[in-house]
């Protein structure tokens, strides 16, 4: 794997982006394609007719390729994407991806996979969708319960789009049943 990083250096530009930085932003028309090399990336819509709030769609870890539907097929972002961390990105344009990366099956074969991985994100949203709040909840914190000393409440809220008031009267539900405790703001399941 790190072969094909190495690649990817040669022909694109390694660069550190900070917490907060946004990438691109939603309805713009992707000009080179992002690979996270380490740190996390915020995808999220924002519902600017209505109002400025954001709606966070999938959080990305690395490595990774990110948004590379819209850059392949050249079609406007669907989403805008921020860094959730620190994070270290290559970024390669267009010309440089059609001229170098097509012709090598590792490469392609990384590139599919990614599209896999954005395949399963999105088959989980649509479970996500037929689930009741506290099932939501406990879901995520299931998927997610090797880093639960690491979130906020208000982080879960944001990845799961709902409101910090709903997430904490779910949570006192469940704890008054017995499947989790809180402590100091932080959840650990029993």
């Amino acid at each position: 794997m790190q072969e094909l990083f190495d690649i990817m250096v040669q022909i694109g530009n390694k660069c550190t982006y900070q917490n907060g930085e946004i990438l691109f932003l939603q309805g713009l028309k992707p000009t080179h394609l992002y690979l996270l090399l380490s740190g996390k990336v915020r995808l999220y819509k924002t519902k600017e007719h209505i109002s400025q709030e954001q709606h966070t769609l999938h959080t990305l870890s690395s490595p990774q390729f990110i948004a590379e539907m819209p850059f392949f097929m050249q079609s406007p972002y669907p989403a805008s994407a921020e860094c959730a961390s620190i994070c270290e990105i290559i970024t390669i344009s267009y010309e440089s991806f059609h001229t170098h990366c097509l012709g090598n099956s590792e490469i392609c074969l990384l590139f599919i996979t990614s599209l896999c991985k954005k395949i399963q994100i999105l088959e989980s949203h649509i479970a996500l969708q037929s689930q009741n709040l506290q099932e939501k909840v406990l879901s995520y914190l299931s998927h997610n319960k090797a880093s639960l000393h690491t979130l906020t409440q208000r982080h879960i809220a944001q990845a799961l789009n709902i409101a910090p008031e709903s997430l904490s009267r779910t949570l006192k539900a469940l704890k008054t049943q017995g499947i989790l405790t809180t402590h100091k703001g932080k959840i650990s399941l029993l």
